[in-house]
């Protein structure tokens, strides 16, 4: 496998060592995380659209060029935030969960064109600073997996309070595909992408589930804390959000 294929399939080679925002050594293992879930994810994007285009044969355009342009400029930036985190000794203050999920959609939307619309309701509370954390990455990595594997599709994302917690929904009308298939293949050879999601959400006490299938679009359902009996689903259905074209 290529390096290329690797950042897009999201295995990332190699490690690198650092220092946190704390002063103190930051493992290989979280480093690599910021790396996969930022740059790594806008790079690919960037290659997957310079692919398609290449692959009609046609010359490629100004508005494809200025796209690419925009998602390594994002690239760059994601990029210079891992490193301004890596080497701070101060936290940014902290943002909402209804306000950094707003703007996570409306971010990713502007850069890549992903038909998306956006419904949050107000938590019970916030959750700590570290599962927020750990829910928005993931909500990007579930959205830049639309974008990469659904050209195209039509997506929802909404947040709504459960008890002392919040269940977020992602769902897009693409063409769907088997999870199953997706959790084996991470099972033997590992990565940072789609299937380790559920560990992520584990281990911040939250849960992560996918409802997939060929033909029929995908859902993910991500919770906090975890409901009792929820399990990591591998499961099958369907998901056609109510969104209006762009």
């Amino acid at each position: 496998m290529s390096s290329i294929h690797e950042a897009v399939d999201g295995v990332v080679p190699g490690a690198a060592h650092g220092r946190s925002s704390a002063g103190a050594a930051l493992p290989d293992a979280q480093l690599i995380q910021q790396l996969h879930d930022g740059p790594s994810q806008w790079m690919a994007l960037a290659l997957l659209q310079l692919d398609r285009a290449l692959s009609t044969g046609r010359q490629v355009d100004a508005r494809l060029l200025d796209g690419v342009r925009t998602l390594l400029s994002e690239a760059t930036r994601s990029i210079r935030g891992v490193l301004e985190d890596w080497c701070d000794t101060e936290l940014p203050p902290a943002m909402s969960m209804v306000g950094a999920l707003s703007d996570l959609g409306l971010r990713v939307a502007a850069l890549t064109g992903l038909s998306l619309r956006v419904q949050c309701d107000n938590p019970a509370t916030d959750p700590p600073a570290t599962v927020s954390f750990t829910v928005l990455n993931v909500a990007q990595e579930v959205l830049l997996n639309t974008c990469k594997h659904a050209p195209g599709a039509h997506a929802a994302m909404r947040l709504r309070a459960i008890g002392s917690g919040f269940e977020l929904s992602i769902c897009d009308d693409g063409p769907g595909f088997d999870p199953v298939a997706m959790y084996r293949r991470h099972d033997i050879v590992g990565g940072l992408g789609l299937g380790a999601l559920p560990r992520r959400m584990t281990s911040v006490g939250g849960s992560f589930s996918i409802l997939s299938r060929p033909g029929h679009g995908t859902q993910v359902l991500i919770r906090w804390p975890a409901i009792a009996g929820c399990r990591d689903s591998h499961g099958h259905g369907g998901c056609r959000p109510d969104v209006s074209a762009r």
